[in-house]
Parts: structure tokens; sequence; C-alpha cells
């Protein structure tokens, strides 16, 4: 029987919200610059029936993989060479996309364009994660689920939430809203929540709740699944990683791979996951005197691109991988900044009353994300965790050529969702 992994990803957000489902005044709307005005009363009549707004998937692809990387280097380039790095786009883009669909005006444009790219309008963004939704959650051979949900404070935000707000994530990304005080049964409840949805691999999300904290946002991704072909006993050997911090041992997973990469910065292989549309796609950087962070922090959307487009099964891939183990914590308000979203962090200029008018002004004020990852001969586990806090402002066969990539070096990988190459995780390896 074929050994399962189980790949994770949670965004939570202690956030008061505001977009999408009806922002502060028609007038004010209708100023919203580089975007088209979003009209949420005809899109959730449209939705109900199962239908979005027209839009090329292939361009909103690669808005999306262009913010993936984007997010990664802003990220990568923050970071100490030596330290292992992983992000979930994905579980980023959609809690964003759940703020994005309660912002208005210039917050609403900021967000749009980081994410979406200046190709797509509010309402062919939030489409296009709404669907990229669905198709994850009815993926065959694996199991791969999103869910979403949202806990409003009753003693701040009370009957004060946006009714279109709330009925349109919940069409859209099938989030429920649940009302409460925010205690310790709280806390309990949004914990353990977290744990169901992400299958056990992350038990806690958040320790306390502040009283002033107007709304808990959250998303959880988990995937479980199996190699498509296992790595047998005969594949591992011990070995030495020549890593940042220096020399160490290491269990090394090797094999003949079906797919190689390369491109004028770096070789690769792939190795797919049960069902042929995820897989594991390891970059190797040609400079073997570089940091997998340095080269991150510099590898764009077009040399990804060049990288993943390379893909040939014409030759012989003798691969090598270690075995590896990482968790990672980290701030994203600066990488998010460098994206370009600026006004959801500001008091005074971030608009969120799309989804509740509050008697003080609602804004981000701190992004927290953390992640976990193992890989094995059985598979990959890994998870991710963001928090959006947001505050009120006042408010607390024939032989061939043969190709090697040996990975006994620092080096980067991706999860990718094989339909126009999506990284669900991107991750750096500098030292195990």
């Amino acid at each position: 029987m074929k050994s399962k992994k189980i790949l994770t990803s949670v965004l939570a957000g202690s956030m008061f919200l505001g977009g999408l489902a009806g922002c502060s005044g028609a007038d004010d709307r209708n100023k919203l610059k580089n975007v088209a005005e979003p009209k949420l009363e005809v899109n959730i009549a449209s939705i109900a029936e199962g239908n979005y707004p027209e839009f090329n998937q292939l361009s909103a692809a690669d808005g999306y993989n262009e913010y993936a990387l984007k997010l990664f280097a802003a990220v990568a380039k923050a970071e100490d060479k030596g330290v292992n790095i992983m992000v979930s786009p994905a579980s980023v883009m959609f809690a964003l996309d759940l703020a994005d669909a309660g912002a208005c005006k210039n917050t609403l444009a900021e967000i749009n364009k980081a994410i979406g790219g200046a190709k797509l309008t509010p309402e062919q963004q939030q489409a296009f994660a709404s669907l990229w939704m669905k198709s994850i959650n009815s993926s065959e051979n694996v199991s791969f689920s999103v869910a979403n949900s949202i806990w409003s404070n009753k003693d701040i935000v009370g009957d004060k939430l946006n009714p279109d707000y709330t009925g349109y994530v919940d069409k859209m990304y099938e989030a429920k809203v649940k009302s409460m005080r925010f205690d310790s049964a709280a806390v309990n409840d949004i914990n353990k929540w977290v744990d169901e949805k992400t299958k056990g691999m992350i038990d806690k999300i958040i320790d306390r709740l502040d009283p002033q904290t107007a709304a808990v946002l959250v998303n959880a991704i988990a995937f479980e699944g199996a190699w498509k072909e296992n790595y047998e006993s005969y594949q591992l050997t011990s070995g030495k990683f020549k890593g940042t911090s220096g020399e160490t041992e290491s269990m090394n997973m090797s094999e003949v791979s079906p797919y190689y990469y390369e491109s004028d910065k770096a070789i690769g292989f792939s190795k797919m996951y049960e069902g042929g549309k995820y897989c594991f796609v390891a970059i190797l950087p040609k400079d073997d005197k570089t940091d997998a962070n340095s080269f991150m922090a510099d590898f764009t959307a077009e040399d990804y691109m060049k990288f993943i487009g390379s893909k040939t099964s014409e030759y012989d891939v003798y691969s090598q991988i270690p075995k590896f183990k990482n968790d990672y914590d980290v701030t994203l308000n600066d990488a998010l900044k460098d994206l370009g979203i600026k006004d959801a962090f500001d008091p005074a200029k971030a608009d969120f009353t799309g989804i509740a008018h509050t008697d003080e002004n609602m804004f981000i004020s701190r992004v927290l994300h953390k992640t976990f990852i193992e890989v094995d001969e059985n598979g990959t586990k890994a998870a991710a965790a963001t928090a959006i806090s947001m505050e009120c402002a006042g408010a607390m066969p024939d032989e061939r050529e043969r190709k090697e990539v040996i990975c006994d070096r620092p080096f980067a990988y991706m999860i990718l969702d094989c339909d126009n190459n999506k990284p669900v995780f991107v991750g750096t390896v500098n030292n195990i």
C-alpha cells in the first residue's frame, strides 16, 4: 500500500474587515482607479447559479505566479542566508481575498493588484480564487481541501456586519460567520476548528484574543496523498550535505526521475504525487557558491517561467534529494508592503467598510506566517498558518544522455498545482 503524505496550510487573521460587498458610498467607489467597480448585487445572483465574471485562466495564473514569486523573494531578501524558509503563497492569497472582498477604494485597488496583477478586475480575481478553491475541493486521487470561516467579536461588531459581505464570502468561499464574545472559550473554538480542518497538523493558531480585536478570519488548506512512485529502501543512502553552516550528515533519496529542467540560472527535477495533478519540484542553483535564499530573492516570475517551461523527458535524470524537516515563522508586513499593499496598513487610509461600519477606522496591524515541512521517502507533510490582525484606529529504455541533479548543497523547492504551474508552497533548504 502506498504511503501517504499530508500537506496542510492554515490562515487565520484577527481582523476588522470591510469591499466587493458594498463600500461606504457609490460616489466614492466610482472614484476607484485602475480597477473596475465591483457590483456585488449582480454577482451574488449570478454566482448562485454557478456563473462567474469572464477572465482568461492563463492570464490569471500568470498574475498569481508573479505574485507568488514576488512574495517569496521579499521574504527571502530579508532573511539570513542560513535560514530555511517556506511560504504558502496560496494560503496568503486566500486570506487576502477574504479581506479584498471587504476592501474599498485604494485599499481594494492595492490588494487586488498585488495578488491578481493589473490584468484582473477585483471581481475576476475573486472568481479566480473561488474557482481554484472549488477545483482543489474536487481533487481526485488525493485529499485536498480548502475551508474558510469568520469569527466576529459580538461586543465590538454586534450587528454591524454587512449582510452583502457575509452572503458574498459564503457563496464564493463557503465562509461562515460566527459571532461570539472573544474570551477563552472563543480561543478554544477557533483552535478546534483549525485542528479539525488541518487534520491535526496544526492544533493551535492563536494563544489569546485581545478584547479589542473585532474579528478573526481563518482559511485552512489540507492536502493528503502519496508519491506516485515511492522511494524504495535501496534508494536510501547516507551522505553529506554541504550547507551554509557547514557539512552535515544526510539521508538521501535517489532515483531516475522522468523530468528535467534547466535554465540559465538553475537545474532541477520534479516528482509527481499520486493522481498526477500535483508535484514537487527541486530547483538547484547553477552557482554552487550561493545560498538558496539569495538565489530566490533574485528569482523572478520571468526566471520561473523560463525554468518551468524547460521541462523535458529527453534525458535519464539521476536525482538526489535529502530527507529534511523544518519549521519557519515570519512577519509579512514588510513583504506585503513591498508588493504594493500599503493603505491597508495605514490607520488613516485603510478602508474595509464593505464588511462592517464601525465607530473607528479599521486597518491591518500585523500579518504573521508560520510553516512546517517534512520530506522523506514516504512523501511530504507540510503546514502553514497566517494570522492577519486588524484593529480599529484608536482601538487596541534507449540509452540517452545522462543528466544529474544532486541536491547536496542549498536548493529551493516548490509544490505545484500542475494546472498552469501554480506554486502552493515555495521553500529553501540551506541546512539540514
